[in-house]
């Protein structure tokens, strides 16, 4: 669970409606211009194919083929908007595990031939953990994650692209971060004397919440209504401090009806968004 911020990527202090916005504001990864026909690998397993990625599930997944010798593999996504996009993110991986480096190029269509550009420097992820990109506002023709060769064949299930929310106030007090907000339901086997004979895990899930004050009634209605009528039904990523905390990523879906309220004299507003997720 990682953010990687481009190397060439400024994020410099603005203000927004009496708060500053520096790189620890919140950021919501829910658009994406991905789909089952846009996404295209240099190899796919039987059975698992790139259109996997573009779904929002994490049971389905892409696994490519480990080639002989060992050569970079290619997950690229013809995106050909004129709108901003500024992330990629992916989840459900074993990057980290594999020890497989990943980058993200963009192509270059102002050389001749078109080249590959390094948009996002060489990474080696901690964990295989959700992971979000975040690079320069651009529009983009044609972007890529390159794979380098790691210890076993790469496999991803999310792949998503598209332009951040970021949010208008941070988190401070309260907030449990996702990767620590676990929640296990437990047997525990115990003899007919009272002995302890040892625990079985039923089930692992992660849930949290993010609460958000002060929030301007104009950005509210043109920034945060799009998400929570797209959260309705799709999962988005979600880095609650990703400047101090990088590693600290979901990938999360809503779990309750978030509702914006009024919350001061001057119009401000307020809302709490319940989730669960995987990290």
């Amino acid at each position: 669970m990682s953010v990687v911020i481009s190397s060439s990527l400024t994020i410099a202090d603005t203000v927004s409606g009496g708060g500053v916005i520096d790189g620890d504001n919140p950021l919501i990864g829910y658009q994406t211009l991905v789909t089952a026909a846009n996404i295209a690998a240099d190899s796919m397993a039987s059975g698992y194919p790139a259109s996997n990625m573009a779904n929002p599930s994490t049971a389905l997944r892409w696994l490519g083929v480990t080639s002989s010798p060992a050569a970079d593999e290619y997950l690229t996504l013809t995106l050909d908007t004129l709108d901003d996009v500024d992330y990629v993110a992916i989840a459900r991986h074993n990057l980290g595990s594999a020890q497989i480096t990943v980058s993200i190029e963009i192509l270059n269509e102002a050389t001749s031939p078109a080249s590959w550009d390094e948009l996002v420097q060489e990474t080696l992820l901690p964990d295989d953990g959700p992971a979000l990109f975040r690079f320069t506002p651009q529009p983009i023709g044609s972007i890529r994650i390159r794979l380098q060769p790691g210890t076993a064949a790469p496999t991803i299930a999310v792949v998503q692209a598209g332009a951040l929310l970021v949010m208008q106030r941070k988190l401070y007090v309260g907030h449990q971060p996702m990767n620590y907000a676990r929640k296990t339901k437990i047997t525990n086997g115990r003899s007919e004397s009272g002995q302890f004979l040892g625990r079985i895990v039923v089930n692992r899930m992660t849930e949290t919440g993010a609460k958000f004050q002060n929030l301007t009634p104009a950005w509210v209605r043109e920034n945060l209504a799009p998400f929570l009528l797209a959260a309705q039904e799709a999962p988005f990523f979600f880095a609650w401090r990703p400047e101090s905390y990088p590693r600290e990523v979901g990938y999360a879906w809503l779990t309750n009806d978030p509702r914006p309220a009024n919350q001061l004299a001057n119009g401000m507003m307020s809302i709490d968004l319940s989730m669960g997720g995987v990290t």
